[in-house]
């Protein structure tokens, strides 16, 4: 599928395009946010606790405000002998401490294992084991992730093939591409016959790979569909799958629009799984970024932002996750995995390996303090929010990724929320790269509504402070003039009379 190309379909709010042309962008045209989104969005983190050996963490984890974790559990452990099935006592301890903990726990059943070699990733004898993972931990494991990114953890290794799945020069889809729908859709109606309350999720794999893959048909048991959106060297509105020549080239399928955004991905995803009967829940069970420190030269995958950064950039995948109906968001990862201040891998966590919070853990916080009253809307075509901004800020550190020209965006991203009492509160940030050298840009807030307003409350999602805002109502038109526009969320509620 070729993704649209027309970004106002999806940006509400205002953004700048050539020549400093204001383009009005509301929410009404934002995509159809599905009807079972009406609550807050699943927040889940990424733990390794087998690996952390903590006891304490379940508890951490809870009290940061995650309701859900994300963890492994591997077939080869739980079948040692063929068609014997024995929960190992590590296994259980962590489900159990995760459980008395007050979290929900999405287990990753993964791997594959050398009792069926050389078939060792065997859809049939995969999805008997899964079934009986699926019974043994029945009312204690709440969602089944069916392997984790299957190109990169052995699949192109056993079957061949490439990371994307597609072989450009002949045109052609890999095996392996294949082969997994086959173990997700087998595994999946194996797990419901026995479990049907339990959560089943699967693909993984990259969005170009995940699209080949839901128009081959995902089971009707598959309960949603998952993706791994880092951005790695971009900011959290694009992804670095872009409707561009060069990544078309490379995919042989685009799954975004020209810019690459996240929001375009999104849309596409479920416009897709919708043609084609497939799932109906978006599941985001990897993403974050890395503090690591760059010590050499070379291409590196991961920019090394600060702990700062991190924060900023949570933040905004988070509000634009929730506004654009995702169902559930797992930050990569609750811990730091090591002591290297060099490797990217050991330092997603939004704490040190020693345990010490970083600036993240205290935004998320607030996150889910603020977020529990939003619930994603369409908003209606007489009531139209713009933002628009005094100054452009192009991107100036793009990026070649294979060729193809990747930036920030360059735009104002909001998104509009109904919360208590038919009140409304939009959330809004510049997507620019954070860099600390330039104030916060100014811009007008503009929202077209019939009603009468009573007042505007800002909130700073990152500190936590909140102020009233000074605005002006006439011919139904509500202005707050000279409206910083910071490069992380601010919240505005606002009050009808």
């Amino acid at each position: 599928m070729t993704a649209t190309n027309n970004v106002k379909s999806m940006l509400p709010c205002a953004r700048l395009v050539l020549a400093l042309t204001i383009a009005s962008i509301t929410n009404s045209h934002l995509y159809a946010i599905q009807e079972d989104t009406a609550s807050s969005m699943i927040l889940g983190v990424n733990t390794h606790l087998r690996h952390w050996n903590n006891e304490d963490i379940p508890a951490m984890v809870a009290d940061a405000g995650f309701t859900w974790i994300r963890d492994d559990f591997y077939w080869h452990a739980f079948e040692k002998e063929k068609g014997v099935y024995t929960m190992p006592e590590a296994y259980s301890f962590w489900i159990d401490k995760a459980n008395e903990a007050g979290l929900k726990v999405l287990a990753i059943f993964n791997g594959s294992n050398p009792l069926y070699a050389p078939e060792i990733y065997d859809a049939d004898a995969y999805a008997r084991a899964a079934a009986e993972f699926a019974k043994a931990t029945k009312g204690r494991v709440h969602a089944i992730e069916i392997l984790n990114e299957p190109a990169n953890f052995g699949y192109t290794k056993h079957y061949g093939g490439t990371w994307n799945g597609y072989h450009a020069p002949t045109g052609e889809v890999d095996h392996w591409v294949a082969e997994y729908v086959e173990l997700l859709n087998k595994a999946a109606k194996a797990i419901k016959d026995v479990n049907p309350e339990v959560k089943v999720i699967g693909l993984g794999s990259v969005s170009p790979v995940n699209f080949r893959q839901l128009k081959m048909g995902i089971a009707p048991e598959v309960d949603g569909l998952v993706d791994h959106p880092y951005s790695f060297r971009l900011p959290p509105e694009v992804i670095p799958y872009s409707d561009n020549p060069a990544i078309l080239a490379r995919d042989g399928i685009t799954v975004a629009d020209e810019e690459g955004s996240f929001a375009s991905l999104i849309k596409n995803y479920r416009e897709l799984s919708h043609e084609y009967d497939g799932p109906g829940e978006i599941w985001l069970t990897e993403w974050g970024w890395t503090t690591y420190q760059e010590s050499k030269a070379g291409k590196h995958m991961y920019a090394p932002v600060t702990e700062l950064t991190q924060a900023k950039y949570t933040l905004r995948r988070l509000y634009e996750a929730l506004g654009t109906g995702v169902y559930a968001s797992f930050i990569y990862d609750f811990m730091d995995d090591g002591r290297s201040a060099y490797n990217a891998e050991e330092n997603f966590g939004l704490l040190t390996v020693d345990g010490e919070p970083k600036p993240v853990l205290e935004a998320i916080r607030l996150y889910v303090d603020i977020s529990k009253q939003l619930h994603p809307i369409n908003t209606s075509d007489n009531e139209k929010v713009r933002i628009i901004p005094a100054v452009n800020r192009p991107d100036q550190h793009p990026i070649k990724w294979d060729d193809a020209k990747l930036e920030a965006l360059n735009a104002v991203v909001c998104y509009s929320f109904s919360t208590a009492g038919d009140n409304t509160a939009v959330a809004y940030w510049s997507a620019e790269r954070v860099s600390g050298e330039l104030k916060p840009m100014l811009g007008k807030f503009i929202l077209e509504t019939p009603r009468q307003l009573e007042s505007i409350l800002a909130v700073d999602t990152l500190t936590g402070e909140r102020k009233q805002l000074t605005f002006s109502q006439e011919d139904g038109h509500i202005v707050v003039s000279h409206l910083e526009i910071p490069d992380y969320p601010t919240v505005l509620i606002l009050k009808y009379q």
